[in-house]
């Protein structure tokens, strides 16, 4: 038995090589400071950071979970894009020769104290870099539950003391812990011999030894084990808060046009018609002023509770800070929002008015029975501005339409946008004549920024925001519709329009007006009148007796051709009498027919077709559905050449397919050699392409009859066209009318921008960029198709122009920003008086300002804005002390050199830093040791950095 082999098997053994979580953990650590090269950092190779700096560049962050027992951790990397300057400061001691690290270059550098943006307008910045100024650091903080236990927040700092060691990180180390809201980090930092501990106190109650610079001194002086040579430098910022402006409050009444508000006073020329600009609220929250003081010697200032030195109007730097309202109500924008919201709706006019539903047509005088357009049923300008023209609406049968928009009001927009109803009208049109303006291919495709378009647009945005909503847009679009089939009735000329055939550069409704007045042209030439163009010319807005007399006595367009009475009968003896040349215009140069002497002569032919952008759409998807080898696709490419070939033929009897090629496509004439005895460019032959067998060109002229152009069928019939479109017009429902102007009415809320923002487009950062982005994005919308059940992207136009009305805002926001700035801090405007300079300074102040920069004033409490500050401050107190007469609120109370009595309230923030650095009385040179204090009426934050050399301890 004693001699029995015994398995060790059986026994319970203990492998002590098995790794524990917390070393696993430990491990863990080391392995990601590795992979991110925090132990080969460039320590000491950046200069000291500047003003700013932290808050201007950007911050590469990089993360890794870890867990720790239950507990999921993340290992977050914060270090700031910092461009190198090509200065290397003495970062290493003089002594040992070790490279500090650079948490110890940034803690002692006196340009990044109160230097940050501030955190309200941007939270970027992580608070770690606001309060010590570092550049790069590491956090480790629970994704869960925060760490509140003690034993886990040391066990947390040994693993973290471990790892910085054992890799030899030269980067701050972070642990969050406590509530997160309170934002408490514990960290350590070493290089070398060197170990900087940090640590930050949190209390809601600031004790009564720490309200003042003396108890802090004992402090910081208390955790410093190595007496220093150099005295303590001490940084100071008081901060005052002001919220309430009275006077100097910056409010914008809203101005409406055409309402019982919008300035009875003023006479109706001199009133601006336009979209109201402005907020009802200051967009200005907040202005902070600052008084700093800046690396002073703790043995030459006193901060007690008897006796304080930091006099505010003593300071040696003022500087404020502007905050904003985060979303104020401006008028323009909210305008446009509403109006952009009714873009989807799908009811339709006579929803709003059943009537307009029924009616009978009228008989009008003076109209064709096979021509007269159906009559309308909404009801014309004439019944309420009686006289309009030069025509009677005698005839007319009146319908009123009860809706928002009293007669008056109506009257006065109509008045507006049709200002040849009304003589001596202060709203004429300013239009320029065709090729005045240069084109531009990056122009909004609306209309002329003066046409009767933008009128209409920026009338229904209004109608729908203040006067009465969809109905109100119904009844003013109804108006409109029975004004366009009242003047096409009786050949009234379309105001506010640009002559000439409908511009596929211009908007879809722009090009259906401009369709309008196209087909009561060719309807007043065709009955033996005055085109448009000459008629205004002669006697205004309408027909004067003049020109009527001269309509009466216009010939016919077929009886004009240059040809002598020799050439005419010589021209009649050479054909026969049912073969005679009609119709020609003018002979085309000296050409000759290609087989006979006779002169080529130029026929008269029918006027262009014009066609709307939609007209053309339609078309090319006939024709793509028809196929290219259908013969009704022939017939209908073919129709206008067809005319024009008829029209040469009865002009050139004895023309053949060649002559009309000479003509019509020079290009298809292949000249030959020139023959001095033949010069007339007879010698040549067709285009290959001309004498493919069977092409469209020569079965055309086959079937080409000698018809002139006034024996034709009319390419173009203005009747039809006019009602089609007038149908048009009746048929749109709310929404369609909504697009129908949304690329006009953003299009005048841009130029509206551009006005307002006047000279203080020089202040706003980035005007002009954003300008451009603005425009470049309403000029790509204004030519995509609104199709808002369509699947492609260009069915999202709704969710772009959101997106476009969204930047609108924010320049309408930053240009009232500005102008309440300027109420504020320069009531006098930029003069002749004031050199160049002190305008370019006020323009970088307020452009700080805009931008959440600290403004600094020159002269201090001195300066002219500093006074203006301090009169803010009195009032706002006086009309708290007003308000509120049994409770007593601190003040702090001044007398100015001039006799004025100011007053500041307590600080609403305090802030102290202080700082320790160079050589020591015993051990050499010193590590950094770093303290700043922050304390409100109802929160104090110690953040404490503090170093020793671990040789020695």
């Amino acid at each position: 038995m004693l001699n029995e082999e015994v398995d060790d098997t059986e026994f319970f053994q203990q492998d002590f090589t098995t790794a524990s979580e917390w070393e696993i953990f430990n491990a863990r650590l080391e392995e990601i400071f590795h992979e991110w090269k925090l132990s080969y950092g460039m320590s000491g190779n950046h200069s000291p950071l500047g003003r700013d700096e932290l808050s201007l560049c950007e911050w590469n962050i990089l993360k890794e979970k870890i867990h720790f027992a239950d507990v999921e951790l993340d290992v977050v990397r914060y270090k700031a894009n910092i461009p190198e300057r090509g200065e290397i400061p003495p970062a290493a001691d003089p002594e040992t020769g070790e490279s500090q690290a650079q948490a110890f270059v940034d803690l002692l550098a006196i340009e990044n104290d109160y230097s940050t943006i501030d955190h309200l307008a941007d939270r970027r910045l992580h608070p770690l870099a606001q309060w010590y100024g570092l550049r790069e650091f590491v956090v480790v903080v629970p994704v869960k539950q925060s760490i509140t236990n003690e034993s886990q927040i040391r066990i947390l700092m040994s693993s973290i003391h471990i790892a910085v060691a054992e890799s030899s990180c030269d980067v701050p180390v972070f642990v969050q812990v406590l509530e997160k809201v309170q934002n408490v980090f514990l960290g350590v930092c070493e290089a070398g011999s060197i170990r900087l501990s940090f640590d930050i106190v949190h209390l809601n109650i600031i004790p009564p030894t720490c309200k003042y610079l003396s108890g802090l001194l004992d402090v910081f002086k208390g955790k410093v084990a190595v007496p220093y040579m150099d005295p303590v430098s001490v940084s100071v910022r008081f901060t005052y808060s002001l919220t309430k402006f009275l006077s100097y409050s910056y409010v914008v009444e809203k101005s409406i046009p055409f309402s019982d508000n919008s300035d009875e006073e003023s006479d109706s020329a001199e009133m601006k018609i336009s979209l109201p600009f402005g907020v009802g609220l200051d967009p200005v929250s907040e202005l902070i002023l600052h008084c700093t003081w800046s690396q002073v010697a703790d043995n030459v200032v006193i901060d007690s509770q008897t006796y304080s030195d930091f006099d505010p109007l003593t300071a040696p730097a003022w500087s404020i800070r502007a905050r904003f309202e985060d979303n104020p109500v401006c008028y323009m924008a909210e305008c446009m929002q509403e109006f952009l919201q009714i873009s989807e709706s799908k009811r339709a006019i006579t929803e709003y008015f059943p009537e307009l539903t029924y009616g009978a047509t009228q008989n009008l005088e003076g109209t064709k029975a096979l021509e007269r357009l159906t009559e309308s049923k909404i009801p014309t300008l004439a019944s309420v501005i009686p006289g309009i023209g030069s025509v009677s609406s005698t005839s007319a049968k009146e319908l009123k339409l009860e809706g928002p928009l009293n007669d008056v009001l109506l009257k006065d927009m109509l008045y507006y946008l049709f200002p040849d109803a009304q003589s001596d009208s202060p709203h004429a049109y300013n239009i320029p004549l065709p090729g005045q303006t240069e084109f531009d291919p990056l122009k909004i495709k609306s209309a002329h920024p003066d046409s009767l378009v933008h009128r209409l647009a920026m009338l229904l945005g209004l109608c729908n925001s203040f006067f009465g909503g969809k109905r109100a847009v119904a009844q003013l679009w109804a108006e409109f519709a029975q004004e366009m089939r009242y003047r096409v009735e009786r050949c009234i000329q379309i105001p506010g329009i640009a002559a000439g055939f409908p511009d596929s550069r211009t908007c879809l409704l722009h090009q259906k007006l401009q369709m309008l007045n196209v087909c009561m042209e060719r309807r007043r030439i065709r009955e033996g009148g005055l085109p448009f163009a000459m008629t205004n010319r002669s006697g205004g807005g309408g027909a004067s007796g003049e020109a009527d007399s001269r309509e009466g006595s216009h010939e016919s367009e077929d009886e004009f051709f240059d040809c002598s009475d020799d050439e005419e009968a010589d021209s009649k003896r050479r054909h026969a009498a049912w073969n005679q040349p009609v119709g020609r215009l003018s002979k085309l140069g000296k050409m000759l027919l290609v087989d006979s002497d006779e002169p080529l002569y130029i026929p008269i032919t029918q006027e262009p077709v014009p066609k709307t952008e939609d007209q053309l759409e339609d078309d090319a998807e006939v024709m793509l559905k028809l196929g290219p080898g259908s013969e009704l696709c022939t017939q209908m490419m073919s129709a206008s050449l067809l005319s024009d070939m008829e029209s040469f033929k009865a002009a050139n009897p004895a023309g053949k397919l060649e002559d009309f090629i000479r003509w019509y496509s020079p290009r298809d004439w292949i000249e030959e050699d020139a023959d001095e005895r033949d010069p007339f460019g007879r010698k040549g032959h067709l285009s290959s392409r001309m004498l493919i067998p069977g092409n469209t060109w020569q079965t055309v002229w086959e079937n080409a009859r000698p018809v002139p152009a006034r024996r034709q069928r009319r390419l173009f019939d203005d009747a039809k066209e006019a009602e089609k479109v007038l149908h048009y017009f009746e048929t749109r429902s709310i929404g369609q009318i909504a697009q129908l102007t949304m690329a006009s009415l953003f299009h005048t809320s841009i130029r509206i921008l551009s006005d307002e923002a006047g000279s203080d487009r020089e202040v706003i950062p980035s005007f002009a960029e954003n300008m451009d982005k603005i425009t470049n994005a309403c000029c790509k919308l204004s030519r995509e198709n609104w199709i808002t059940n369509a699947p492609t992207q260009r069915g999202n136009s709704w969710k772009k122009y959101e997106t476009l009305l969204s930047d609108i805002t924010q320049l309408e926001t930053v240009i009232i920003q500005v102008r309440s700035l300027r109420k504020k801090l320069f009531p006098e405007a930029d003069g002749e008086g004031e050199n160049a300079m002190d305008i370019e300074a006020k323009r970088e102040f307020l452009s700080k300002l805009l931008k959440a920069f600290e403004s600094e004033l020159d002269g201090g409490a001195k300066s002219p804005v500093a006074k203006r500050v301090l009169e803010m401050f009195t009032e706002a107190k006086k009309a708290a002390n007003e308000q509120a007469s049994e409770r007593t609120v601190a003040l702090v109370s001044f007398m100015l050199a001039d006799g004025a009595y100011v007053c500041l309230p307590d600080p609403v923030e305090k802030q102290f830093t202080l700082r320790l650095g160079g050589k020591t009385v015993y051990k050499g040179m010193g590590s950094p040791q770093f303290m700043r204090a922050i304390f409100t009426s109802n929160e104090f934050r110690l953040c404490g950095a503090f170093s020793q050399n671990t040789t020695f301890y």
